[in-house]
């Protein structure tokens, strides 16, 4: 089983902090990893057609990690397109003989790195997007979701270059997602 990256930034994997982090807990946590970049495939945006292989990535990862920028209040337009393309019916979750809605997917721990502009605490009126991945994997049925925000990134290239920020980050993102006590590298580029 492998712990699975969700990146939905359209840049490279190196000029992000989001991504930077999503690297680092993978790390941490150990075992392999795979990182689905959703801008290197050919997807055709809004085809809505299943795509089996990230399903099934999906269905067998040992852990989650959703590296999200929030664009607009909310997810950017690849993440949600990404998500339409892996909720299948039968395989991610279904209908019970009482028309309820159920989850097929394994709890497993699944982590959401949120970068923003400003700062968005939790309950934060402005903030969609955890809230909504955190409903979204809760019905699927995912439980162990926690979030790490990390506010007043702009140009975060240039955050990324700065150690003593990026450690901080590190140590905090750690602390939040219950893992202060693992054993940590140093971050390095």
């Amino acid at each position: 089983m492998k712990n699975l990256i969700i990146n939905t930034n359209p840049r490279s994997d190196m000029g992000s902090v989001n991504i930077a982090l999503a690297k680092k807990l993978a790390d941490t946590m150990g075992g392999p990893t795979e990182i689905i970049r959703i801008y290197d495939y050919d997807q055709r945006y809004f085809n809505y057609q299943f795509n089996q292989e990230w399903i099934d990535l999906l269905v067998n990862a040992k852990s989650l990690i959703f590296p999200v920028p929030m664009w607009n209040l909310s997810i950017p337009a690849a993440l949600k397109d990404f998500l339409d393309k892996v909720i299948k019916k039968g395989q991610v979750w279904d209908i019970d003989k009482n028309n309820q809605f159920i989850g097929l997917l394994k709890d497993r721990p699944t982590y959401i790195i949120m970068t923003s502009g400003d700062y968005y605490l939790p309950g934060h009126p402005h903030d969609f997007v955890v809230p909504y991945l955190q409903t979204l994997l809760r019905n699927l049925g995912i439980k162990t979701v926690k979030d790490f925000r990390i506010g007043g990134v702009k140009g975060d290239a240039s955050l990324l270059a700065d150690k003593k920020f990026m450690e901080a980050k590190t140590k905090e993102m750690f602390k939040a997602f219950g893992l202060s006590n693992r054993r940590k590298k140093k971050f390095k580029e």
